[in-house]
């Protein structure tokens, strides 16, 4: 992408957005769970091994809602108000280790490039060529063991990557993203210096966040094969077009709605990409690629983790 292109939202997610599909009571009502969960883990930190390991599971599900809510607050959906969703989307940015602006600008050039895998800045370094044998070795054993380097990796080698950062962003936004990176370590710098036990304390819930976060986020995209522009001078498609690219996991709705936002409804994310989580329903867009989560995992868990992620084959798409 040239540098110099003005990132542009999609019509229809701007389109999707000025109609007022957001509502303020919802948007707070969804809010409620991570508070009580943020709660919890705060208040059994130092406490017995029974109410500490509750805690953690709470925590996890926090940091896990916390980076579903900085997803929404990108797309500047979750409240009527754009200053409510600038001062969301820092907040849980910050809990989640990804500056605001850095996934914002990212995120919005996913929903444009979705559908080429070398354009998508999130998945353009996804070809088993670029691994080293004892990077695969790293990958699969991290995979079928559930150590979160993808989520580790996904985060710092996209929104913290100077070099990825530059070469998609224009000079001003690329400036906005390394001032903000290092305000973010400063912040985070302070949290241990000030407080090195709770943040000790609290490594157990943001492990098994990213561990579920890992599932999540991998099973969206990868293993669809997708074109490869290779160079050539290809238009974004169209979101109804980018559905086929996509991958919704099924959970009882209840999980699906009230723990999960939503989240997991890829498919019909992608038709709809303005249309604020409590709005979504995956009945409303039924793709091709949709499977219940249980099973899902267990099959996935049980091939490698570079043929999963890395590699490709149209004829093994329900494996």
């Amino acid at each position: 992408m040239n540098p110099s292109r003005k990132v542009q939202i999609p019509t229809q997610e701007a389109k999707d957005r000025r109609v007022g599909r957001a509502s303020t009571a919802q948007a707070l009502s969804l809010l409620l769970l991570p508070s009580l969960l943020l709660a919890a883990m705060l208040l059994t930190l130092g406490q017995g091994w029974p109410l500490y390991l509750l805690g953690q599971i709470a925590g996890a599900v926090f940091f896990l809602q916390a980076f579903i809510l900085l997803h929404e607050f990108g797309h500047r959906s979750f409240f009527i108000s754009r200053g409510a969703n600038l001062i969301g989307g820092y907040l849980a940015s910050f809990v989640v280790f990804i500056p605001f602006p850095n996934w914002a600008s990212i995120h919005d050039l996913h929903h444009r490039w979705t559908g080429y895998r070398d354009k998508d800045p999130t998945t353009e370094g996804t070809f088993v060529e670029k691994l080293s044998p004892f990077m695969r070795g790293v990958i699969n054993f991290c995979w079928r063991f559930w150590i979160p380097l993808f989520t580790l990796g996904y985060r710092l080698g996209i929104f913290w990557n100077f070099g990825k950062l530059r070469r998609h962003l224009p000079p001003r936004k690329y400036r906005i993203c390394v001032i903000h990176m290092w305000v973010y370590l400063g912040g985070y710098a302070a949290l241990i210096a000030l407080f090195p036990g709770v943040i000790l304390s609290m490594l157990p819930a943001l492990l098994v966040s990213f561990s579920m976060s890992d599932l999540m986020t991998l099973s969206q995209h990868s293993h669809v094969h997708m074109p490869v522009a290779a160079g050539r001078d290809v238009k974004p498609l169209a979101y109804a077009e980018q559905v086929q690219y996509s991958r919704s996991l099924l959970f009882p709705r209840w999980i699906a709605r009230y723990v999960l936002f939503n989240f997991n409804y890829h498919e019909a994310h992608h038709a709809r990409p303005g249309v604020p989580c409590y709005r979504l329903s995956h009945d409303a867009y039924v793709g091709g690629n949709s499977y219940p989560a249980w099973s899902w995992t267990k099959r996935v868990k049980s091939i490698p983790g570079v043929e999963f992620i890395f590699q490709t084959d149209p004829n093994r798409e329900g494996f």
